[in-house]
């Protein structure tokens, strides 16, 4: 990873006030400071193990109503330079203090707001994070316990993360938030005063979650259980679906944990969650399921006198489309294709081919 640029600044705000100002004290940091490159380090490394992130994007709808956006627009275009990245900064700064005084954060209070801008493999990002206060205890020159005030980077309160080389790009997503739900809805005065929002396509999640849940059993080992575990959490979606609730990736957590083998159980349960958030699926917490992508999903069932089928649906195709199993409406006849080894040795030993 390669830290670009670093600042900080502070908000102040006591609980149940109604005014938050902002500290003159703080600025940019030297990047090639030691300590710098730790509290980089150290803050992205919180980020990354966040299993409760929000994926999502800025509310292009009402743009002129949050200033962030249009500056970070700004900031991403031509050549970033320190001059630049520090009115971003203070774009920020205004709308989260705005935000901050609004009658909904009336509980909350300031902090530190940490600004990094910085690149890993061939992305860009820009994370935004408020970090606060904790108390600790030292010792002296005479062993004598003393109170020491220290910065608590392990604990995000909140923070966002934004790709700027996927938004350059037009993805549908390339922003990540730490959000508090209260009564189904993201709602808090951080993720309010920088523009995001967790609208995600619902096909987008529904069929990113699917993925992750395939690689989640290829990964651990939960290859023979696959067919079963995808179609029990498609099922759950489902049922989401038709009673019109979201889903909520600790309840398909369950789902997994729940076929563990008792082996494994101490190892990887409680781990798809953070599997589906992270970076290669970024399934948030909470989506809307897609109904035309769970049917491509279902499992169909059909039989005759003699035999029956069983198959999740996406498995079937029109004739000459490379799907497992082909559909000729011409001949009403159906062609299997790329059998396994196991079921050709079945299928040969049954007609006794050699």
């Amino acid at each position: 990873m390669d830290l670009k640029f670093l600042a900080i600044r502070e908000l102040i705000k006591e609980a149940d006030d109604s005014v938050a100002t902002i500290s003159e004290k703080g600025g940019p940091l030297d990047v090639s400071d030691p300590m710098a490159q730790q509290l980089f380090n150290a803050l992205v490394t919180a980020y990354g193990r966040r299993s409760a992130l929000t994926h999502g994007s800025f509310n292009q709808e009402n743009s002129e109503g949050y200033p962030f956006i249009s500056g970070f627009e700004s900031f991403i275009k031509g050549q970033a330079d320190e001059d630049k990245f520090l009115h971003l900064c203070d774009q920020a700064l205004a709308q989260l203090a705005a935000s901050l005084q609004q009658p909904s954060a009336r509980s909350a209070t300031g902090g530190y707001v940490i600004f990094i801008y910085y690149s890993s493999d061939v992305f860009d990002y820009l994370l935004i994070a408020l970090v606060r206060d904790k108390t600790g205890v030292a010792f002296d020159e005479e062993l004598n316990p003393t109170k020491v005030i220290e910065v608590d980077l392990e604990k995000l309160h909140q923070a966002a993360k934004i790709n700027i080389t996927t938004y350059k790009e037009d993805s549908d997503s390339y922003l990540s938030f730490i959000g508090t739900r209260q009564q189904g809805n993201i709602t808090h005065y951080f993720s309010n005063a920088l523009g995001c929002t967790d609208v995600v396509p619902s096909k987008k999640s529904t069929s990113d979650l699917i993925r992750a849940s395939e690689d989640f059993c290829q990964r651990h080992h939960l290859q023979e259980k696959q067919d079963e575990i995808v179609e029990d959490v498609v099922s759950y979606l489902s049922r989401q679906r038709e009673d019109r609730q979201s889903a909520y990736l600790p309840d398909v957590e369950k789902i997994f944990d729940g076929h563990l083998p008792p082996e494994q159980v101490e190892k990887d349960s409680g781990t798809f969650s953070k599997f589906a958030n992270s970076e290669d699926y970024q399934v948030s917490q909470e989506f809307q399921p897609h109904t035309s992508t769970i049917n491509t999903y279902t499992q169909l069932k059909t039989k005759m006198d003699n035999w029956q089928l069983d198959f999740a649906r996406r498995s079937l195709g029109h004739l000459h489309t490379n799907s497992e199993i082909e559909f000729d409406a011409q001949t009403n006849s159906l062609r299997i294709n790329r059998l396994s080894t196991k079921v050709i040795e079945q299928l040969k030993e049954a007609l006794d081919i050699s």
